[in-house]
């Protein structure tokens, strides 16, 4: 029995003395560590640099512009805010810039018949307000795929006008041009970091006098966005 009293003895001091000789190295807050961050693709916030490409007319019936390719250029920055794992809504605004190349008809609407051929330019800046539909609620912190249905408003601060006739050109601008505003709808299918858009402008102003009256222009369009997010 006094061996066993020794023994346990002992033991207490080899297992107590360790104890009080050990150092704190590192301290750590597990709270912070363990912290699901607030900004992300599918997290609260997130923020992305949208390129438009390829825009394209789509020329329903007879109008004064041609159905053209790569018509539409711009760059956007966007603001997401989740609203659940499906639902989310945003914002966004960037500058534009917009082509129509104009068919025989725009050309004698426009006084040119004698042209080959003419075009309007259009640089503006524009805003839209998004609600997106996430298709994979349980994609992780992924963009994934969604829809955006997307609100816009666009004002043309700068437009000019040129026409070709063999190896003349013709250069003008004009505060009458047809679309100063206008106001329509976007809806973006994507998937990760591209998107394919369609664009209708339902509402636009027309000039009252002058050349540019019943300037007939495309209201859809169809083209890619490349975004590139953090």
């Amino acid at each position: 029995m006094k061996y066993i009293k020794i023994i346990l003895v002992t033991s207490l001091l080899f297992s107590v003395f360790p104890a009080f000789s050990q150092r704190v190295i590192l301290h750590s807050n597990v709270d912070k560590q363990y912290e699901i961050p607030k900004k992300g693709a599918n997290r609260q916030q997130y923020f992305w640099v949208q390129l438009s490409l390829f825009g394209t007319d789509l020329a329903f019936g007879e109008l004064d512009s041609k159905q053209n390719f790569g018509n539409y250029y711009g760059l956007n920055f966007n603001k997401k805010y989740k609203l659940n794992s499906v639902f989310s809504q945003g914002f966004g605004w960037g500058i534009h810039q917009q082509v129509y190349r104009l068919s025989k008809k725009g050309l004698n609407t426009m006084s040119r018949p004698y042209c080959d051929k003419g075009k309007l330019i259009f640089t503006g800046l524009n805003v839209n307000y998004f609600v997106r539909f996430n298709f994979d609620p349980k994609r992780g912190n992924i963009v994934g795929n969604y829809l955006d249905i997307a609100p816009f408003g666009q004002y043309n601060f700068y437009q000019r006008a040129e026409f070709v006739h063999g190896r003349w050109t013709e250069k003008t601008g004009s505060e009458n041009f047809a679309e100063r505003y206008a106001i329509g709808v976007e809806t973006r299918l994507g998937h990760e970091y591209l998107s394919i858009y369609f664009r209708y402008k339902f509402l636009s102003d027309n000039p009252k006098s002058g050349t540019f009256v019943n300037l007939d222009l495309a209201k859809c369009s169809v083209g890619l966005h490349v975004n590139i997010g953090k």
